[in-house]
């Protein structure tokens, strides 16, 4: 039975290649009544999704969802939730390089989000198979570039490569945005340095790229990876602080990129010059610089208390703690990791405000919330929540990084997004207690709702990704905003106010 099974497997796999629309019609033909169903569901509705991409056929490609879901539904493993994804993402298909962009994006975004939902669920299911971990890795990044959330695009990729190093898709795509940005923004050379470094790594895997991606597209990354020389050796760093930052990807640049200890400074995102609204501005700069500043201290003092609470020889001995009997930690070092979480997720609030101050979308300070600001009250006919009218004039004006932050809102804010469990993390940490344990499985704790139980390990690579999203939100902002200033100077007269801030140590 199985041997019947791989014969036609590898048959319609042959067709797609040669003859996509005959493979449409077989896998149609292909009869579900039999002992062999679950297998042939799979090869059905694989088939159908892959061929009508190919053939532009909507109706198969939707068949072939519909099969995934019904499949999804009894059989949520890992394997088929990916598959459910992918054929998400191919019912969507490739949102367009033109006006209808955000069209696109706003009538996809369910799809999107369900198909990011699940991309998430295998790629960080440690039981699942690791080619498939770093594919949804893969395929993850996409849906993040696809709506400039190029930070989380870069880390996801750079996640991927952990897992299989010679995946070669995720390096060529990493080295073309981080070109992107190169070409686009005030980036260090070292941003230019790296994308040749990862485009070397995609032109030494061939086998992998036609695996990943196929044969034609393997062929246009290596002729892309071709162009780029043998980069300069890098001498490691001497400082251990330095040397974490760069691991875990929290320096605040243009970019997500390795670190030149040359610059002098970790964390040198600022913003471009600001045309003046003002009509009698005076000799101060806008305010934005102000909240700009304060939303990079505000990371900066969440990553450093990160960094001290990793090592707990930092904090000096001076509490006495009773001990509960459960391995659970208490201390400054216990609180700083709350603390940082918590600052790093405030941040987006922050990000919030400050967007809703520049971008002119009207909303009081005081009642603006990360994720909420961006649309609209719910719409009771059709459940939709619309972009609201500023954001929607901000994008369609040239600021297309600011969909980043409401898609990113969208996963925050949604019961069942991506990023929900960071909402539920700082509520409980600020307005309950959070009691972090040294073994996985706190269950000798005497529960209580006023107290969350976490694994300390755990609960830290939490506190990492809060910093990673809070970074990325932080980079969409000011890439939003510079495009809005090319849009105003395309568009507008007035006087543009170029700000340089000198170190601190120099006033």
């Amino acid at each position: 039975m199985l041997r019947g099974f791989y014969e036609r497997s590898a048959h319609l796999s042959s067709l797609l290649d040669r003859d996509p629309t005959e493979a449409v019609r077989q896998a149609r033909e292909i009869n579900l009544d039999a002992p062999d169903r679950l297998n042939l569901m799979v090869l059905r509705a694989a088939t159908l999704v892959d061929g009508g991409v190919l053939t532009r056929q909507k109706d198969a490609i939707e068949e072939g969802l519909a099969l995934f879901r019904e499949l999804h539904e009894s059989f949520p493993n890992a394997g088929i939730t990916y598959n459910l994804a992918n054929a998400l993402v191919a019912s969507v298909g490739n949102p367009p390089r033109d006006p209808t962009w955000l069209e696109h994006q706003e009538n996809t975004r369910e799809h999107r989000a369900e198909a990011r939902r699940n991309f998430w669920k295998v790629a960080r299911d440690v039981d699942a198979e690791l080619a498939l971990r770093t594919q949804a890795w893969t395929n993850l990044a996409n849906q993040f570039s696809n709506s400039y959330r190029l930070g989380e695009a870069h880390d996801a990729r750079l996640a991927a490569l952990e897992i299989d190093p010679a995946n070669g898709v995720a390096a060529y795509s990493a080295a073309l945005e981080l070109l992107w940005l190169y070409e686009r923004i005030d980036c260090s050379e070292l941003t230019k340095i790296e994308a040749g470094l990862l485009a070397r790594v995609a032109q030494q895997n061939q086998d992998r790229l036609v695996k990943y991606a196929g044969a034609q597209a393997a062929s246009k990354i290596a002729k892309f990876a071709s162009q780029f020389r043998e980069p300069p050796p890098r001498s490691p760093h001497t400082d251990p602080f330095i040397s974490w930052v760069e691991k875990e990807r929290l320096t605040l640049a243009p970019a997500v990129e390795l670190v030149d200890p040359s610059l002098g400074k970790l964390d040198w995102l600022t913003l471009p010059g600001i045309l003046e609204r003002e009509p009698d501005p005076g000799d101060r700069p806008p305010p934005i610089f102000a909240m700009f500043n304060l939303l990079k201290s505000d990371f900066i003092l969440a990553r450093d208390l990160v960094w001290r609470a990793i090592d707990e020889t930092m904090w000096p001995p001076t509490g006495r703690f009773a001990d509960t009997l459960d391995y659970a930690t208490y201390g400054p070092d216990v609180s700083a990791l709350t603390l940082a979480h918590r600052t790093a997720v405030d941040l987006l609030d922050k990000v919030a405000v400050t967007a809703n101050h520049y971008f002119e979308l009207g909303q009081a300070p005081h009642n603006v919330y990360f994720g909420r600001l961006w649309r609209d009250a719910r719409n009771k006919v059709t459940g939709v929540r619309p972009l609201s009218e500023g954001v929607d004039r901000a994008i369609r004006g040239g600021a297309s990084a600011l969909y980043g932050l409401v898609e990113l809102a969208d996963d925050y804010e949604s019961m069942v997004g991506i990023l929900r469990n960071h909402k539920d993390l700082r509520n409980a940490g600020t307005h309950r207690f959070l009691v972090l344990h040294d073994q996985e499985d706190p269950a000798s704790s005497r529960l209580t709702p006023e107290i969350e139980h976490h694994c300390r390990e755990s609960f830290t690579q939490d506190v990492l990704r809060a910093l990673r999203v809070a970074r990325s939100a932080i980079q969409m902002l000011a890439i939003s905003i510079a495009q809005h200033e090319q849009y105003l100077r395309e568009t507008k007269e007035g006087y543009v106010e170029s700000l340089i801030v000198p170190d601190h140590d120099r006033i």
